[in-house]
């Protein structure tokens, strides 16, 4: 199907929940942390030593590099690569997933997180979560799951297409739920009034066949980067549906699109296959601009998000986790501002939030 615009291509648990526990900083990044000050802002990610032991989320100064939250959680189900959205945020909350059992939901003002509340997924792992106004969605292996801020017993349930354990990442856009599973489906929930998933799993059809991790919801649909053509796995591209139907297909000469997040009409895509970042600017029938290689940080690169003129990413350097903060500056380029080790043996997810208020 043709591009609806014309494209500018630029070159190339049941856990005990402790409060926040501030740490000492760790390494800081002076030069690059004046220049971003005025974009200041924390930067999280789901941190553990292995897959089944206790993990936490650890949340860093994008100026200091400095630890502002420690709060141990559940056991994670995933390490990076597998998932997507172990961490989501809205309506002032924050969701995590990735969790052996359950999922947690924590209050969030002024930076801090408080306040957490179990999720009951029938004894099923989360991996992945997105919050509206209206509540929390949680995706385990078989299901999608909604439930009303305040109550943690979910509302509604359905069941998803293929359910064979290759669910990757849930979220939203204005009508449906989204839910991607790696084993070839890119799937469609209809929401009620009331935030309740009320029809069952559609698919979205005029997506290539591959393999598909990471989605975001925009608008009236979803961007759905595809890792992996089933026509040539060494190729990638990246998909905008609207409601159940593709609406854009933007090729890309990076590898393994994996991970996308959007915000403010500009959305990013981690390649990790190519170590790099590619961007571009969003309108309503899908980009109106896209740059391959918006940033080339030499490294794995995995999930990520966007706020307020910032991208976080959850990466690898030297076979250590770290948190890597750019700005999006001239362009769909980005301009490094910091890189962080989060300081555990593997990690899962990255979420930018409010600097922490004293």
């Amino acid at each position: 199907m043709p591009l609806h615009r014309p494209l500018d291509r630029s070159p190339s648990f049941t856990a005990l929940l402790l409060v926040p526990v501030a740490v000492a900083a760790t390494a800081a990044w002076p030069a690059r942390a004046q220049a971003a000050r005025a974009g200041e802002a924390q930067i999280c990610s789901l941190g553990f030593a292995d897959v089944g032991q206790t993990g936490t989320v650890i949340c860093k100064s994008t100026v200091t590099g400095a630890t502002t939250q420690a709060i141990p959680v559940g056991a994670p189900v995933s390490a990076a690569g597998a998932i997507g959205g172990s961490l989501a945020s809205g309506d002032g909350q924050v969701l995590v997933t990735n969790q052996v059992g359950g999922a947690l939901i924590f209050r969030e003002a002024d930076g801090h997180l408080t306040s957490p509340q179990v999720l009951d997924t029938a004894g099923e792992g989360s991996l992945s979560g997105a919050v509206s106004r209206r509540g929390a969605y949680v995706l385990t292996g078989t299901h999608v799951r909604f439930f009303r801020h305040g109550e943690t017993v979910a509302s509604s349930s359905q069941p998803l297409l293929l359910g064979d354990g290759s669910a990757a990442e849930v979220t939203l856009g204005d009508r449906y739920a989204y839910v991607s599973e790696k084993n070839g489906s890119l799937e469609a929930f209809l929401l009620g009034r009331d935030g309740n998933l009320v029809g069952d799993a559609r698919p979205v059809t005029g997506i290539s066949a591959g393999v598909i991790v990471g989605i975001s919801g925009y608008e009236g649909g979803v961007i759905a980067p595809i890792a992996h053509l089933a026509s040539n796995p060494d190729q990638a591209e990246i998909a905008v549906a609207e409601g159940t139907s593709r609406i854009q297909t933007v090729p890309t000469k990076e590898v393994a699109a994996c991970w996308t997040a959007n915000d403010d009409e500009e959305a990013c895509v981690s390649n990790p296959g190519s170590m790099t970042v590619s961007c571009g600017r969003l309108g309503r029938d899908g980009f109106e601009t896209y740059t391959s290689a918006a940033a080339s940080p030499g490294e794995s690169v995995f999930d990520l998000d966007l706020r307020a003129g910032l991208v976080g990413i959850q990466a690898v350097h030297a076979g250590a986790p770290v948190l890597l903060t750019y700005a999006r500056t001239s362009g769909d380029f980005l301009t490094l501002v910091s890189e962080v080790p989060i300081g555990t043996a593997k990690a899962a997810g990255a979420l930018l939030l409010p600097p922490v208020s004293r």
